[in-house]
């Protein structure tokens, strides 16, 4: 079995989900979320391409995998399932199998939780699997999961300590190697070579390079544009150990910044340790975002904030690596000993056009903060 954890991990994980099942009160838990999957079997394929199900139930002996018939050497090999129910694409819909399995537990009207905010469960799979189970009453359980997955165990916080590592090499490596006529693609090449040499699996979300005026888009991916002196340059990069995740974002300059520039980011350094100086276990996930802008509206930056300051981060897959955790006002969560989040009080200028990236994966300790990057924050000058 090629797995990241032993057997008794992914039953004791199990266990944590029924329990949480029964004070939901679901009878069945139909994941279809390919990190939830992983989480609580260890499967790690790009089966997730097409339908797959882990269905669990206090009425079923073991959990069920409902996946296509040719992941069947994958599953054997790459997972701890021990019942799997095969469908072959050409001839069976994949909804048509998942009710095969309940009717066959007497479990076709049972309250049964579906994610139904996850990307990879379809309109049209929901319906057909209501339509072939119509006694069921269908409940949105999309964060049951999720929410356990907030708090890890000492062995997933040292695979994205492996993975900081990973990230803040390659990160390094990005930064040696600007020079005027370098392009955005081939630095992100750069850095993605650099993560293989670590021994980093893809990331959920690939390195984001952007130079001069696309520094203001916060989100842009690279493109054949080439560096030039002068030029603000934007890389945010993870790595990915076991599909855990660690993120780190810099902005560097090619030649002297600029003086309004050189202030933001150092108004932008500040707020950030005032955003992670805001982590204590049991205050409020929105308290680093009211630290960081108090910083910032000194500087009359606050306006600047690109989007929200952080977010839970952990085991994923494409095409996103966000868990189930905020860190805004609206969100009901308090930090607690070993949850992992990103930090990242971003500014985009794009009247002026250029932007500012900062941000690190966080570990909330028993007395604070630890920032699991060993990189200095502040803007890297490149002579």
């Amino acid at each position: 079995m090629q797995t990241a954890f032993p057997r008794s991990t992914y039953r004791r994980r199990v266990e944590a989900v029924l329990a949480r099942m029964e004070e939901a009160g679901l009878d069945v838990l139909v994941t279809t979320a390919p990190d939830n999957v992983n989480y609580l079997c260890g499967y790690d394929a790009i089966g997730y391409l097409w339908y797959q199900g882990l269905i669990l139930s206090p009425r079923l002996p073991e959990p069920v995998f409902v996946i296509r018939h040719i992941e069947e050497s994958a599953v054997e090999e790459l997972s701890a399932v021990a019942r799997a129910r095969y469908y072959d694409i050409a001839r069976e819909a994949p909804t048509a199998a998942v009710a095969d399995v309940l009717q066959g537990a007497g479990l076709s009207g049972a309250r049964i939780g579906i994610e139904m905010q996850s990307t990879w469960i379809s309109p049209a799979q929901y319906l057909a699997l209501r339509e072939a189970l119509p006694q069921g009453r269908f409940i949105d359980a999309t964060t049951l999961v999720a929410e356990i997955r907030l708090i890890k165990t000492p062995e997933e916080v040292d695979c994205q300590r492996k993975a900081a590592q990973m990230a803040d090499r390659a990160m390094q490596a990005a930064l040696e190697a600007l020079r005027p006529g370098l392009t955005e693609t081939e630095l992100t090449g750069l850095v993605q070579l650099e993560l293989g040499r670590m021994g980093s699996e893809y990331p959920a979300i690939p390195p984001l390079v952007v130079f001069g005026r696309r520094t203001s888009m916060v989100h842009a991916m690279a493109n054949r544009v080439p560096l030039a002196q002068g030029d603000l340059v934007m890389i945010e990069v993870a790595g990915c150990y076991h599909r855990y995740h660690a993120v780190t974002m810099r902005t560097a300059v090619l030649g002297e910044p600029p003086p309004r520039v050189h202030a933001a980011a150092e108004a932008l350094s500040e707020a950030f340790a005032a955003a992670i100086g805001a982590v204590q276990p049991g205050r409020p996930v929105g308290a680093p975002d009211v630290a960081c802008d108090a910083v910032l509206v000194r500087h009359d930056l606050a306006r600047r904030r690109a989007h929200r300051i952080g977010y839970s981060l952990g085991l994923a897959y494409p095409p996103t690596w966000l868990e189930a955790m905020i860190l805004d006002g609206g969100d009901p969560h308090r930090f607690a000993p070993n949850m992992s989040f990103t930090m990242e009080p971003n500014l985009a200028f794009g009247d002026e056009g250029w932007g500012l990236k900062l941000g690190d994966t966080i570990l909330c300790t028993e007395s604070g903060a630890e920032r699991l990057s060993t990189r200095p924050t502040g803007l890297t000058v490149v002579a």
